[in-house]
């Protein structure tokens, strides 16, 4: 499977006002001439000796994920991220979609009036959810005067299915059950499994829960996965007043990476506040609590950016 990463910004999409892009700019121009590069036609071989975040940031779109193999594909979620997977891809080779969706908190719908097969008349998507009012909540996206076309004058055909949590659905050729998530609001997590793969969503989640004996039920999420990627918008000093928010840390994704004895975690749901360096600063004390704590794990781990794909 390949799982592509359209959106991992939180709460609400955000980019760099434009002084502190040209900041940004100013300082990798600096950069290129500290380290040694003068020329025009050393640029390239500059940036590939950076870190692509350093370059160009962790990404500004909300939620949306991607999995996919060589033939069929399913999404969860359509925050902002979704309207890029919209620009990029040739729908001539696909007619008929499936969208799989957490919750209804904004972020993680508001790109979905922008997905451009909604509009395309041969068109088919599907969406799922363990809740049952998914069907109004979408119908109410594409609703006067928010937005300029009504759902009844959509092109494709929808179709909403709901799904039941602890149970393994066939969506796509996919195998996907949901589990629920620590999350203030009702929001579940999807393991999904094909060709003897896992990856395993756990967004928003704040991971109160992290043992077998703690999750009960919902530790089926990360039994065996090959990918984990989870919720780390705050650092563990952020929680006394942001307990209850329904977002984790990288601690805690750690530990559950502990406990399930997992190979790979992608942290994500990045705070809409953070400028690049922020980022890198709060990925700097994931790497010290890394090595203080969980060292001896042989485990690979980084920060999820926008356009990332893994394959698993």
């Amino acid at each position: 499977m390949n799982v592509k990463f359209w959106g991992v910004r939180g709460s609400i999409p955000h980019s760099l006002d434009t002084n502190s892009w040209v900041a940004h700019i100013e300082k990798i121009m600096f950069d290129f001439f500290k380290s040694g590069y003068s020329r025009a036609d050393q640029i390239q071989e500059f940036i590939k000796s950076k870190p692509l975040v350093d370059i160009g940031g962790f990404g500004t779109a909300t939620t949306c994920v991607e999995i996919s193999d060589e033939n069929q594909s399913i999404i969860i979620d359509g925050g902002s991220g979704i309207k890029s997977k919209s620009d990029l891809r040739d729908y001539d080779n696909q007619r008929e979609f499936n969208i799989l969706i957490s919750h209804f908190h904004f972020d993680h719908i508001l790109g979905l009036p922008f997905f451009a097969p909604h509009f395309l008349k041969g068109y088919k998507i599907h969406y799922y959810s363990v809740q049952p009012e998914t069907e109004q909540v979408i119908k109410n996206l594409f609703m006067k005067p928010t937005f300029p076309v009504t759902f009844e004058h959509l092109a494709a055909e929808i179709c909403f299915h709901q799904i039941k949590a602890y149970e393994k659905n066939n969506i796509n050729g996919f195998s996907v059950t949901p589990y629920k998530l620590d999350h203030p609001d009702l929001c579940y997590g999807f393991r999904v499994e094909k060709n003897n793969k896992v990856y395993a969503h756990s967004v928003d989640n704040e991971a109160i829960r992290k043992t077998r004996e703690e999750l009960g039920a919902d530790a089926g999420l990360y039994e065996n996965a090959d990918l984990l990627y989870i919720d780390a918008q705050y650092e563990e000093e952020d929680m006394k007043i942001k307990k209850g928010w329904g977002h984790g840390t990288c601690n805690r994704g750690f530990e559950i990476c502990s406990q399930f004895n997992l190979k790979q975690v992608l942290f994500a749901h990045h705070d809409p506040a953070f400028s690049i360096q922020d980022s890198r600063n709060q990925k700097a004390k994931a790497l010290e609590i890394f090595k203080t704590k969980y060292s001896h794990l042989n485990l690979k781990w980084d920060f999820a950016y926008e356009g990332q794909v893994i394959k698993i």
